[in-house]
């Protein structure tokens, strides 16, 4: 819990640094192609060492920002990061900063689970409703699990809609057994 406060707090730093330079998009687009560099398993073990000194870290995080052709204020941020030991939590902090920008944009990420690969104009539908319902502009991430017969479930800011056939059936199984 604590690890994502901190998270939420490094990346409103940063989302209001990018606010001022009308950078919101730019920004989060390189501290997500910063933290899924650093998250790759043996990168994120061998930074997060502790016994890895902080000159070795500082310089590693300089690096690695350089090579990901970072701008530099997101190489400066990697380095602030770095020397105060959180680059275990790069990954988190991309996160909160998604979630800020997205709650500042009036942007909502949903989950499309259908049971077979669906057309755009299905995707779109689903979009289309679920945009009605949150008043937001839904960025759909689509899945696909057969698992599901028929239909989709959809989940949105925490809640599911489920318009699925296997949930179907297994309403009215329900209802017939009582």
């Amino acid at each position: 819990m604590r690890g994502a406060r901190v998270a939420k707090r490094y990346a409103l730093a940063l989302l209001e640094l990018a606010d001022e330079q009308n950078q919101l998009e730019q920004w989060g687009a390189e501290l997500a192609r910063l933290a899924g560099a650093i998250s790759a398993p043996e990168l994120e073990e061998a930074l997060t060492n502790p016994e890895l000194s902080e000159q070795a870290r500082l310089e590693a995080a300089t690096k690695i920002a350089e090579r990901l052709g970072l701008s530099f204020p997101l190489r400066s941020f990697a380095v602030v990061v770095a020397r105060h030991g959180r680059l275990g939590i790069v990954q988190a902090i991309s996160q909160s900063y998604q979630a800020l920008l997205d709650e500042r944009l009036g942007r909502a990420r949903a989950t499309l689970t259908f049971a077979t690969q669906p057309k755009d104009s299905e995707i779109q539908r689903v979009v289309g409703a679920l945009e009605a319902a949150s008043r937001k502009k839904v960025i759909p991430a689509v899945n696909v699990d057969d698992k599901l017969l028929g239909g989709v479930v959809a989940e949105l800011e925490g809640k599911i809609y489920d318009a699925s056939i296997a949930t179907r059936l297994a309403n009215a199984e329900k209802r017939l057994s009582q």
